[in-house]
């Protein structure tokens, strides 16, 4: 068997890593390199190149253009659905940034080009080093890795795929927002107190204003909630990486029967 025999292979193999890397949590990211991206998906594609063995050799001819949509399909799906979990800290602080008046000062993130909200920055930020502190982007590779054993290059997907993968996607975005919502409730429920306070103290007191003294109050409020918050933002992240692992093994489930 020849080099040029392996090529079809080779190339199904690459469509389905880079799609998946170009979509995954951190290598998504715009200060990861192009190239490292290209050059990371060209050595795993060699390397699980391999160590697949097709039942049958795999022409190029109209059947190979099903096979490399699929292919892209599968890259996309295991990269977006993981990454959309991880989307669900910026909510957090998107909520907890509108209830504290930082949603009127946004900063420019780079690695989207949109203006997002100072906290979910922040909380986003440190999911990504604890992501990277017990190993997420390992998880990650070995779970893309994993893919073929359960969804083989050379077969295309079953007709139930499009039904189980709407509701699977449906109950990932259901846990994004429960977990945004888990993870902002201790401040949103603080800072609620404090306007409830402060409207109480307007009512008592209408000479002071409120609007020089409240903006101060909640964002001190703000930030030593924030403090204290952070071992139970740890305990919460835990959660979520558990149900983005879950989640790619459903993912690899529906796709590969």
């Amino acid at each position: 068997m020849t080099i040029f025999s392996h090529i079809p292979l080779f190339l199904l193999v690459f469509v389905r890593l880079a799609c998946f890397f170009t979509t995954a949590p951190v290598f998504m990211d715009r200060q990861v390199p192009a190239v490292f991206k290209w050059g990371l998906a060209i050595c795993f594609s060699i390397l699980a190149g391999t160590l697949i063995q097709p039942v049958q050799a795999i022409e190029m001819d109209g059947l190979y253009l099903l096979l490399v949509l699929k292919e892209m399909l599968v890259g996309l799906c295991l990269g977006f659905f993981t990454a959309v979990l991880l989307y669900a800290v910026q909510l957090a602080g998107s909520l907890i940034d509108l209830q504290s008046g930082f949603a009127m000062s946004s900063l420019f993130n780079p690695q989207t080009g949109i203006q997002e909200p100072q906290t979910g920055r922040f909380f986003y930020m440190l999911a990504l080093v604890f992501f990277l502190s017990i190993d997420g982007h390992h998880l990650l590779i070995k779970g893309i890795l994993a893919s073929y054993d359960w969804i083989a290059v050379q077969s295309m997907l079953p007709a139930t795929v499009s039904e189980n993968l709407v509701t699977l996607s449906l109950m990932i975005i259901k846990n994004m927002f429960w977990m945004a919502v888990l993870i902002a409730s201790p401040i949103v429920g603080t800072l609620f107190l404090v306007d409830v306070a402060l409207g109480i103290l307007a009512k008592t007191v209408p000479q002071m204003n409120l609007f020089v003294i409240g903006i101060p109050v909640k964002m001190a409020v703000h930030f030593i909630v924030l403090f204290v918050f952070m071992p139970v933002f740890l305990i919460v992240m835990e959660k979520l990486v558990q149900t983005m692992v879950h989640s790619l093994e459903q993912i690899l489930k529906i796709l590969g029967t």
